[in-house]
């Protein structure tokens, strides 16, 4: 089958396990860069990858690249391209951007240029215009300006893959499922063994674990992606990648993932997210707990944490509660990989624990270390 380029976008520190996903399909050969690995796929592969993928925001297809000076040119080559080959009149886009550029300073108004080329060029070739709809269209496209490059990319994601479905409810400050896939996969978490997450927030690493050791897509509670319209969407071959997928889902693992919070507010929304997983039930458990009581459910795992940084309540308080975490897990977990994000590193220095490596992600706008240890 023919393969064309595209862009999978990901966090901060995720290449690496994003990687890992391409290799899963199939795709060795690939470019990583910041925050994004650039790859040659089929249809098939695409379609397994917007379904599939854990670590992925969304992905992208390359449509052109041009130079221009102003915005009449740009206007003029953005409308000579075959728009109509890419969806119909029967669907909305929109138009997002990124443009840093001296000759390009009103970057709204690029976008609005760009849009209006894309307006006028149906509405000559077919006296009839596609809508635009900012808020929830069925094709989103994104233009990319650095000087006088231009590059217009198509979303064969639409909304970002982190949009798994299931997720209804969620506290402060909650974690990117994405970012919650990473963390378990840089954990070098072996799917053979239980997990524990003992600060658990709206559940969102127990879920992303049960998923991942039964196998469930990352996909699977989604109702639409970007490439459903898409004028080339061969629902046949959708059909099919979906089918495969769900024939390796086994939910009969024997393996439990303990999650628990000392907020009862969080065990409640852990449990109404969790809902939406009917699959993992009997896999994710949520309890309210005291992580510095907590006792190790299994005598070898993986424990997963991402405690307060400090910046809702005093560093003083995060210090001892990290150094009180670090002696209760030496004491009780024993045997255990430990994975912890933190951008709070003086109270991370505080746990003296025998640390592996350090891998550093941004968890939103904040720059955070994820120290993993062996207890």
């Amino acid at each position: 089958m023919e393969k064309q380029k595209y862009i999978a976008k990901t966090l901060k520190g995720l290449e690496e396990p994003l990687k890992q996903e391409l290799a899963g399909i199939g795709i060795n050969k690939c470019r990583v860069t910041n925050r994004a690995i650039e790859f040659h796929a089929t249809k098939e592969q695409l379609y397994q990858a917007n379904y599939t993928f854990r670590t992925a925001i969304n992905i992208l297809k390359p449509l052109f690249q041009f130079k221009a000076s102003n915005e009449q040119e740009l206007y003029y080559k953005v409308k000579e391209f075959e728009w109509e080959r890419i969806f119909g009149l029967d669907k909305t886009f929109a138009i997002s951007h990124s443009v840093r550029s001296e000759i390009f300073t009103h970057s709204q108004y690029i976008s609005l240029k760009t849009k209006d080329a894309i307006v006028d060029r149906f509405r000559e070739k077919f006296n009839s215009r596609p809508s635009v709809d900012p808020k929830q269209p069925d094709v989103k496209f994104n233009l990319f300006i650095r000087g006088d490059k231009c590059s217009l990319l198509l979303d064969t994601s639409g909304d970002a893959l982190f949009k798994r479905g299931y997720r209804i409810e969620t506290n402060m400050a909650p974690l990117n499922e994405v970012m919650a896939a990473g963390l378990i996969s840089l954990s070098g978490w072996d799917r053979n063994s239980t997990l524990v997450d003992p600060m658990c927030g709206s559940g969102t690493i127990c879920i992303e674990a049960g998923m991942m050791l039964c196998n469930i897509p990352a996909g699977y509670y989604r109702t639409s992606f970007g490439f459903f319209n898409m004028a080339d969407f061969d629902l046949d071959l959708w059909k099919k990648v979906r089918n495969e997928a769900k024939d390796k889902i086994e939910l009969d693992k024997g393996i439990t993932i303990h999650g628990s919070d000392l907020a009862m507010k969080s065990i409640r929304i852990s449990q109404k997210n969790l809902d939406n997983v009917p699959d993992l039930k009997r896999i994710v458990r949520f309890k309210g707990e005291d992580v510095l009581e907590l006792s190790a459910p299994k005598k070898t795992g993986t424990m997963i944490i991402n405690p307060p940084y400090g910046e809702r309540i005093y560093k003083d308080e995060v210090a001892v509660l990290y150094q009180r975490l670090g002696e209760h897990l030496e004491d009780q977990f024993r045997g255990y990989t430990l994975g912890i994000l933190s951008s709070n590193k003086g109270a991370l220095d505080l746990i003296h624990l025998n640390k592996q490596r350090t891998v550093d992600l941004m968890n939103g706008s904040i720059e955070c270390d994820y120290r993993i240890y062996n207890i």
